[in-house]
């Protein structure tokens, strides 16, 4: 059979596995059983398949990079989207932006998408449904992820380490002399939820500190009214926390807010702590703590990462990870 017409779906048919399967051994994951290995590597053996070739449905001439992002109503995105735009505007690049929350979780719709527009690569600023979904882009495209990753998977991505991050918000506050601490987190679905929770948890425990889970919530999304709600009720309990660490700089005002509803004081009665760093946290009053991360260097370096990608098809994913800093402002006191 001619190389050229083989195609990963013809070796995941004859080898009576999902693309997603072959996808992993071409991109040498290691989540596959040895058998299984062997049984697509012999397939691609006879069929003199290469799994050296580079991807087939992105055009390395394009000038077009996709940035999928969950959607535009967290204001954490926007310098993440001017980094990745000056990056690649000084690169000659182009970015379109693709709303993928709920929309596109198959990889056919992506497929759709590099079959039917010029596109050189796509960053992913957002969780990804499922890791076959990742294999199957990866084989097909250069992907980079930007703050969020797949954990425990071989992708090039840009972050920040959040149970270091989280840490230290908590030991701050631990450090004021706060010792009920609540958590306002996201839907746990995303690995910065689930990274700044352990965080959280790993500094309670090691100050031997109340962890109580009525004063941690979960919500679905980035959202102010159902932060704020939330927020009512954890200090509406008869034994409430005397601080609340808030994983997004929105839940953070809510809290704020909601304290000063109840007739609470911040920082007295209530100390605050936010996440990101975004310009809201300056317009709070009172201004919030919180923890920044370096939004627009974020979206810069990934762009610069996936652009080498584009131009190096073969090279060796890369993990970068970036330094976060704690901002003290009036939302605490020592």
């Amino acid at each position: 059979m001619n190389d050229s017409k083989i195609t990963i779906e013809e070796i995941a048919r004859r080898a009576d596995v999902s693309i997603a399967t072959v996808s992993r051994i071409i991109n040498h994951k290691d989540n596959v059983k040895p058998a299984t290995r062997q049984r697509v590597l012999e397939v691609m053996e006879a069929l003199k398949f290469s799994p050296q070739r580079p991807s087939t449905l992105s055009d390395s001439n394009s000038k077009v990079i996709l940035m999928c992002i969950p959607g535009f109503d967290n204001p954490f995105n926007s310098p993440v989207i001017d980094g990745v735009q000056k990056s690649a505007h000084s690169q000659g690049y182009d970015v379109l932006i693709l709303q993928s929350r709920d929309f596109y979780t198959d990889s056919s719709d992506y497929t759709n998408i590099l079959k039917n527009n010029s596109i050189a690569g796509i960053l992913i600023l957002a969780s990804v449904p499922h890791s076959e979904l990742l294999d199957e882009l990866t084989f097909r495209c250069p992907v980079v992820m930007c703050s969020e990753y797949t954990e425990n998977y071989g992708v090039s991505y840009v972050s920040i380490d959040d149970v270091a991050a989280a840490k230290k918000a908590v030991n701050y506050l631990i450090s004021t002399g706060r010792k009920k601490i609540g958590f306002m987190n996201c839907n746990m679905h995303f690995k910065y939820a689930r990274h700044r929770e352990k965080g959280y948890l790993a500094a309670l425990k090691e100050a031997n500190a109340e962890i109580n889970p009525a004063w941690t919530t979960h919500l679905s999304t980035i959202n102010y009214s159902q932060a704020f709600s939330n927020a009512l009720h954890i200090l509406s309990l008869t034994d409430r926390p005397d601080a609340i660490f808030a994983c997004s700089d929105v839940f953070a005002v809510s809290a704020i807010n909601a304290a000063k509803q109840l007739g609470l004081r911040v920082p007295e009665d209530v100390s605050v702590v936010g996440f990101d760093n975004i310009e809201l946290s300056t317009m709070s009053r009172p201004t919030i703590t919180t923890i920044e991360q370096p939004c627009f260097q974020l979206g810069y370096q990934s762009c610069e990462l996936l652009i080498e990608k584009i131009k190096n098809p073969n090279m060796e994913d890369k993990q970068i990870i970036l330094d976060t800093e704690l901002i003290v402002r009036e939302s605490t006191t020592l």
